[in-house]
């Protein structure tokens, strides 16, 4: 059966435990029940370590405010399409000085 591959994320001890608990608090309270995110974020935080996982975290829900999406951070976080539509442009650069 597929869901006994499945790893309960607060069954895990460990660093890895406490790093996303750190990285966790970072989270929307209106995303705090989502177990997707949380998945995504514990897979994101083996793979890429604390600080790169905590940039892009910070670097995604920043795009999210400014584009005013309501939907669910995972959903931002895991659709290329919609992010994509939906981030600002980071090619802006500032004016040019007047001299």
């Amino acid at each position: 059966m597929v869901t006994e591959k499945i790893i309960s994320i607060d069954a895990v001890d460990g660093p890895h435990q406490v790093i996303l608990q750190r990285i966790w608090r970072m989270v929307p309270d209106r995303d705090k029940h989502d177990i997707d995110l949380k998945r995504l974020l514990a897979f994101r935080l083996r793979l890429d370590g604390e600080a790169a996982t905590s940039e892009y975290l910070m670097r995604k829900i920043r795009d999210m405010i400014q584009c005013a999406f309501r939907g669910r951070l995972y959903d931002f976080l895991k659709d290329d399409e919609i992010s994509g539509q939906c981030a600002p442009s980071h090619t802006d650069a500032d004016p040019p000085e007047i001299a």
